[in-house]
């Protein structure tokens, strides 16, 4: 449609009109403010009957220059339709192609992940073989503590590659608690002997207190005949039970000095190893110190190494997060520039088309002049973006 139809609309000729014409910015407003303004300038009176068939003729011409406006407006939303459901469907075929392509450049590296995982995990199954070693040490045997020293040696030439820091750590702490628990052990061992040794003094100490003992009371017994000797004497001669009895006297004064001497080196030597029997008490205390003051080392050092192990997991959860979060960063990046990219198109071709429209050429032919343009089909001539 030219310029002097567009500035004025009849009834007559809404249905030679295009969506191209109506669907335009301000198009539907500008055509039906101008047919209201002609329907109403028509003189219409209802007091005759031509005039109401008048009337009648001039409602039934709006009804289908609605109708008509209708139908191109049903026509331009079945092709905006079609063009949708065209680009969706492209959609769908670019979001599943590039989903598979971005899976297939990414498969090395979840591969090689994969494979770091399970090499990082057998490394630490290693050094917890040998942190392992290390615990529950006490009430073992010297040849097992021996045995378990013997395993580190072998565990240590294991190629540990980036933890043999943590590794040869973890080996010289565990040889250290089986170290101090075999000296421990042997230390335990000698302290045994050594309470056999003064069980068996003390029994021999108790044997000789025995016979000291009978040879007093033999002493008595011969004490007792020369008393009997004695008296009997009396009775011939006063001299000689004097002297007897000063003899018996003599011995029987000797005889008690030695009781009283050998109670006297029993009591000693009863004191001495009841003092030997404290000392090794406090030995057994001393090193039942030692024994669990090992056992809270031990387990100190157990309780460090799994806090380690937990926060290196945490750290490895926390960077994987991060990287994620960085990809989705990204793509919604690349997604906004692409988005923005378009629009910017859009508004370049849309002021492009108005501009070659207000030449006098239609929609159409300017939709298909940008188009040949922007696929270069005129040579020298472009649209900058």
């Amino acid at each position: 449609m030219n310029k002097s139809m567009k500035n004025e609309i009849t009834l007559d000729v809404i249905e030679t009109l295009t969506p191209s014409v109506v669907f335009i910015d301000g198009g539907v407003e500008d055509i039906v403010s101008k047919l209201e303004n002609y329907v109403r300038s028509i003189s219409l009176d209802a007091t005759t009957e031509k005039g109401r068939k008048n009337i009648k003729s001039v409602a039934y011409k709006v009804a289908r220059s609605k109708t008509a406006l209708d139908d191109m407006g049903k026509k331009v939303q079945a092709d905006a339709k079609a063009v949708v459901d065209k680009v969706n469907a492209d959609r769908r075929v670019i979001s599943s192609r590039l989903d598979a392509l971005r899976d297939e450049v990414r498969r090395p590296v979840d591969e090689y992940e994969a494979r770091e995982k399970e090499r990082v995990d057998g490394i630490r199954d290693r050094i917890a073989q040998i942190e392992i070693l290390g615990v529950r040490l006490e009430g073992l045997d010297i040849e097992t503590l021996k045995a378990s020293a013997e395993e580190i040696g072998r565990l240590k030439d294991y190629d540990f590659q980036e933890f043999s820091a943590r590794a040869q750590l973890a080996c010289e702490q565990t040889k250290k608690l089986i170290f101090a628990a075999i000296i421990i052990a042997e230390k335990a061992e000698a302290e045994r002997i050594e309470a056999e040794k003064l069980a068996a003094q003390k029994a021999e100490a108790d044997r000789l207190a025995a016979l000291e003992a009978q040879k007093i009371r033999e002493a008595e017994i011969a004490r007792a005949a020369a008393d009997k000797a004695r008296k009997d004497a009396e009775e011939q001669v006063n001299r000689e039970r004097k002297a007897a009895a000063e003899a018996l006297e003599r011995e029987r004064q000797e005889a008690e000095r030695k009781r009283l001497q050998a109670e006297k080196v029993a009591l000693n030597e009863r004191k001495r190893i009841e003092e030997q029997a404290k000392a090794a008490i406090l030995r057994e205390k001393a090193l039942a110190k030692e024994i669990q003051d090992a056992r809270e080392l031990a387990e100190q050092e157990k309780i460090q190494a799994q806090t380690r192990v937990e926060e290196e997991k945490k750290k490895a959860v926390l960077l994987e997060r991060k990287r994620i979060e960085n990809e989705r960063k990204a793509d919604e990046a690349a997604e906004k520039k692409r988005i923005d990219n378009k629009e910017h198109k859009i508004k370049i071709n849309n002021e492009a088309l108005n501009a070659i429209c207000s030449f006098g050429l239609t929609v159409e032919q300017g939709k298909l002049l940008i188009k040949i343009i922007a696929t270069g089909g005129i040579p020298h001539v472009s649209i900058k973006y």
